[in-house]
């Protein structure tokens, strides 16, 4: 079971010494144009770092995945991962979680010199929390804990979707018990690579939707399993299967 570490009680006050209620800052007039583009205490997001660091290990221990750790941006990242680094925005080091299932989508979660914590979802996903974080968009720690979460556990749980098609571009479904989120971009404002990485994950899987991330087995487990996790057929299998329904259909036929 997972379990968010506490989060600290940060206070940090105005140019007048008062405390900033971060999460309902604004009233119905809405931001000051000046907060846009603008954080004044960014290292109010720094225990995300944590509840990261919390989420890998309860994801390490309860899953059959792989987990690598590097410092800065992974040499195998994803392009969506690849692009989120400019300026003095940096990738300080990075988790890659690779589920022993070839229908479940990969995930890294990496912390930012923002700082905030960025998850890459399968061949194309990218998401933040923050999702923003200057002082217009006013995001509270717990609320982008709680994003955090919601991202990670989309992955995990076989909700996270993406697909692309020539007419509707690239198609992202972030989903959840208490709902959805959607996202589509249209293929002239996509990248090529980002594209072609969700083309070639598509013609891997077939097609086929996300499955969730298959549970932990222990070597002494294992033999009590009635049969192993599914494994997708690679190209090559899933072609021998249709040949071998033809085959049998052809001789059904001829002894007709």
């Amino acid at each position: 079971m997972y379990d968010r570490p506490a989060l600290p009680q940060l206070v940090f006050t105005d140019v007048d010494g008062h405390p900033i209620p971060y999460g309902s800052r604004w009233g119905d007039d809405g931001p000051p144009e000046r907060t846009y583009s603008r954080t004044r205490h960014p290292e109010r997001f720094a225990p995300l770092i944590d509840v990261a660091e919390a989420l890998i290990a309860h994801l390490e221990a309860t899953y059959d995945v792989d987990v690598r750790r590097t410092e800065g941006l992974p040499g195998d990242a994803p392009e969506a991962l690849r692009r989120f680094e400019h300026g003095d925005l940096r990738i300080v080091r990075a988790t890659t979680l690779l589920p022993r299932h070839d229908a479940s989508a990969p995930l890294v979660i990496a912390e930012t010199s923002f700082p905030s914590v960025v998850v890459a979802m399968g061949a194309a996903g990218l998401e933040r929390a923050p999702d923003c974080g200057c002082d217009a968009c006013d995001e509270s720690l717990e609320a982008s804990a709680e994003e955090l979460e919601r991202l990670v556990f989309s992955v995990v749980d076989g909700y996270y979707q993406e697909r692309y098609s020539w007419t509707d571009g690239i198609e992202i479904t972030i989903g959840g018990a208490d709902g959805a989120s959607y996202n589509r971009q249209p293929r002239h404002a996509a990248g090529k690579e980002r594209i072609e990485a969700l083309k070639q994950s598509q013609r891997e899987r077939h097609g086929e939707r996300w499955l969730p991330w298959p549970p932990r087995r222990d070597d002494a487990d294992a033999a009590s399993w009635d049969e192993p996790p599914r494994r997708m057929r690679t190209r090559a299998e899933h072609e021998a299967v249709i040949e071998d329904a033809l085959e049998r259909i052809k001789r059904r036929l001829r002894t007709a």
